[in-house]
C-alpha cells in the first residue's frame, strides 16, 4: 500500500497475494483482506509486516522435494511419506517464511496430545497413562525428525530463501528416557509362530530369524544372493545402505538350499502362495493372523530381527559381534537393547554377600508360571 507522507509517499507491503497459496488472513491475503487491512492501517501505527515470500514455497513443497530427491527408493521412504501426510495438517500448506520455531513447537506438542489413529479410526488414548503418553511423544519426535531432515536437506541444497533463519534447529524433541527393549521371542514362541503361519509366510519368517534381515530386505532376496560355497547370504540393508554378507548356521544353509533349489539366479527366493513377489505391505495381515493364532502378544515381523540379535548374543556373549551382524554403526544401540542378556557383574557381586539371618519361612514353594503361594 502507499500513503501520502509529507511531500511524498510512504510504501509498505501488507502481505503476499493469494496467487500461489491459499489466503490465511495473516501472511497470505486475498484482495478483500488486503483492501480491509490497507484501509484500517494508520500511518503512525504501521509496523513492518514480516514473513513474506514471493514464490509461494510451502512446507509441503519442501518435503515433496526431500522425499523425491533424497529418500526415493530407500527403505524409509514409504513410512516417512505416510507419517508426514498423516501429521502435517495445517502446517503443510503454510509458506516456509511464515513458519517459526514457536510454530513448529506448537505443532510438535499437538501431535503428542492427540489420540493415535489406526486406518483412520481414532484409538483409545489416556494421556495420564505414562506408557501411552510416552508412545505419543515418541511418534511426535519421529515426525519432527522427518520435517527437520527435509528442511536441512533444502537448506544444504540452497533451495530456501537466503535470508531465512534456520528456526527448525531450535526445536528440541521430547525427552523420553531410555527406550524399552524390543520384543524378543523365546524358543517356544518361535515354534508357535512358525507353526501358525502359512507356508509362504513361514519361509519368510524363517529367513528373517536365520539372518536378522528386515522384511524389506528379505522379500527382495534373489537366488544369486545366497552363496552355498561360502554359507552366506548377501543382504542389502535398505535403512543404512550397507551390504552385509551374513554367515549362516548349518541349519540356515539347509534351509536356503531348499528354498533356492531349481530356481534361476535372478529369481526371487521368496514368493507368495500365488507365485507373485511379496509387496511392501503384503505380510502385514498374514503376520497379524499368525500372531493371533499363536496367541502371542506385541509381535510383528521386525520382532524376528530383535530375536536374532538376542540368540546370537546368548551364543557368543559378544555385543560387538551382534552389532556387526545387525549392521549397527556402533554398539551403543546394541548395548541398550541387548545388555540385559549379558552376564551381570552386579548380580555376581550381590550373590557373594553374607546372609542376613532373616527368617522367610520354610513352607514356600515356587510354581513356574503361577503366583507363589505359602502354606
Amino acid at each position: 500500500m502507499r500513503q501520502r507522507e509529507g511531500d511524498g509517499y510512504r510504501a509498505q507491503r501488507l502481505g503476499t497475494p493469494d496467487d500461489q497459496a491459499a489466503a490465511d488472513g495473516a501472511v497470505v491475503l486475498s484482495y478483500a483482506q488486503a483492501v480491509r487491512l490497507a484501509t484500517t492501517t494508520q500511518l503512525e501505527a504501521r509496523t513492518a509486516r514480516p514473513k513474506h515470500y514471493g514464490d509461494g514455497q510451502t512446507l509441503d513443497a519442501v518435503m515433496a522435494d526431500y522425499f523425491d530427491s533424497h529418500l526415493a527408493g530407500k527403505g524409509s521412504e514409504t513410512i516417512s511419506r505416510q507419517s508426514y501426510r498423516l501429521h502435517a495438517g495445517a502446517l503443510g500448506p503454510k509458506l516456509i517464511t511464515a513458519l517459526s520455531a514457536d510454530t513448529l513447537r506448537k505443532w510438535h506438542r499437538a501431535i503428542a496430545s492427540r489420540a493415535p489413529t489406526n486406518r483412520g479410526k481414532v484409538m483409545p488414548f489416556d494421556p495420564a497413562d505414562p506408557e501411552q503418553a510416552r508412545a505419543r511423544k515418541a511418534t511426535a519426535n519421529r515426525v519432527l525428525s522427518i520435517v527437520k531432515a527435509g528442511l536441512n536437506f533444502a537448506w544444504r541444497n540452497e533451495t530456501l530463501p537466503a535470508e531465512l533463519p534456520t528456526f527448525w534447529q531450535k526445536v528440541e524433541p521430547f525427552e523420553l528416557g531410555d527406550d524399552p527393549p524390543p520384543r524378543m521371542l523365546e524358543r517356544g514362541e518361535i515354534t508357535r509362530l512358525l507353526n501358525a503361519a502359512p507356508v509362504d509366510l513361514r519361509d519368510l519368517l524363517t529367513a528373517a530369524l536365520m539372518t536378522g534381515g528386515r522384511y524389506s530386505e528379505i522379500r527382495r532376496l534373489q537366488v544369486r544372493d545366497y552363496s552355498p560355497d561360502h554359507s552366506t547370504v548377501r543382504i542389502y540393508q535398505s535403512k543404512t545402505g550397507k551390504t552385509l554378507l551374513q554367515p549362516l548356521t548349518a541349519e540356515g544353509v539347509a534351509f536356503f538350499d531348499r528354498v533356492t533349489a531349481g530356481k534361476a539366479p535372478t529369481a526371487p527366493i521368496f514368493t507368495k502362495a500365488d507365485g507373485e513377489p511379496w509387496g511392501q505391505s503384503d505380510a502385514n495381515k498374514p503376520v497379524r493372523a499368525a500372531v493371533e493364532a499363536a496367541r502371542l502378544d506385541d509381535v510383528s515381523f521386525k520382532t524376528t530381527r530383535a530375536t536374532y540379535g538376542k540368540l546370537l548374543l546368548l551364543a557368543t556373549k559378544d555385543l560387538e559381534m551382534v552389532a556387526k551382524a545387525l549392521g549397527h554403526s556402533d554398539s551403543r544401540v546394541t548395548r541398550k537393547h541387548y545388555a540385559q542378556y549379558l552376564p551381570n557383574e552386579v548380580a555376581k557381586a550381590v550373590a557373594k554377600m553374607p546372609r542376613l539371618g532373616v527368617m522367610v519361612g520354610e513352607k514356600v514353594s515356587r510354581i513356574d508360571g503361577k503366583k507363589r503361594r505359602a502354606g
